[in-house]
């Protein structure tokens, strides 16, 4: 057997048995869309909860910018807009990480509700916290090599991490040596590169189309800001916000569940996990064959009876 025969095969016993198997760009980007449109209204939602939170953080962060500047309230806005784009992005962090375990779960066929995603990346949320904070020091070392160097070195520690710390459920150094052993050998990390640079566009482009209004009205706020009032002006940056917001929980599912089947991907390809999981499945799928053999052989002797 050839080995385009052999891909071939893997292919297609992965898309019948639902294995995750090793897939081209192309292939990956389209399993993504059909995963994405099989699961739309949990992955919404558990985008959906972020964006209304960081909708509301982002408001109040914004009031540095709308209210007139009175020197007692200086330092209690500077103090409210710090906490305000922390707990933003503490949400919008949390929200990601549901989501890559939803795509997670999905992926290997097991069925997952909407609380036991955000109770499952609640549990690992510290865990997982403190590991990207540890991985970004090596990844800003890439700095001295400039911006080649950071996207090189972001790849290297960083493109599956999330997805290691909460599928496999290890953290810290372990999580960190796991992703370097998965991502860095044989050239591997500038396969995944171009795979993370090419979704990167595709999902911002979307973002770009489906935000826009959301990025057009703070300048009218700048523009109009000495005729509008501040009810006004308060009004028109949280429908900014909003705007903004929705069309992230709309796009960044795709990104997740994209970079979730990436990571499989890897493991596939290092590991041979789509066999694993054949075998974990194996008796399982013996019996449903034995079973459907069974229901032809009693449907064929009906109607011989008639």
């Amino acid at each position: 057997m050839s080995p385009v025969q052999r891909d071939l095969m893997i292919c297609e016993f992965g898309r019948r048995l639902k294995l995750p198997y090793p897939m081209g760009l192309a292939e990956m980007l389209e399993e993504s869309l059909e995963i994405y449109r099989q699961n739309f209204a949990l992955l919404f939602g558990l985008a959906l909860i972020p964006a209304l939170l960081s909708t509301a953080f982002a408001t109040i962060a914004n009031l540095w910018l709308t209210l007139p500047r009175v020197r007692e309230l200086e330092l209690l806005l500077i103090a409210t807009m710090v906490i305000s784009y922390t707990l933003l992005l503490i949400t919008a962090f949390i929200g990601y990480g549901a989501q890559i375990w939803a795509a997670g779960q999905i992926i290997v066929g097991k069925s997952v509700g909407f609380g036991e995603a955000w109770m499952a990346v609640l549990k690992r949320s510290g865990a997982l916290l403190l590991t990207m904070l540890i991985a970004s020091f090596p990844m800003l070392a890439g700095l001295a090599l400039c911006c080649v160097g950071v996207l090189i070195t972001a790849v290297i520690f960083f493109a599956v991490l999330e997805q290691i710390v909460l599928l496999e459920g290890i953290a810290y150094f372990r999580a960190i040596s796991r992703h370097v052993q998965l991502v860095y050998p044989n050239w591997e990390w500038a396969r995944v590169l171009g795979f993370y640079l090419a979704s990167y566009v595709i999902v911002m482009l979307a973002q770009i189309l489906l935000g826009w209004a959301g990025m057009i009205l703070p300048f009218v706020v700048e523009i109009g800001r000495e005729a509008l009032p501040l009810s006004a002006q308060l009004g028109i940056y949280t429908l900014g916000q909003l705007w903004q917001q929705l069309a992230n929980a709309i796009v960044l599912p795709y990104w997740s569940v994209f970079l979730t089947l990436l990571y499989f991907d890897l493991r596939a390809r290092r590991e041979g996990h789509d066999l694993q999981v054949l075998l974990a499945r194996w008796d399982e799928l013996v019996a449903a064959q034995r079973n459907f053999g069974d229901m032809k052989r009693g449907k064929r002797g009906k109607g011989q009876g008639r």
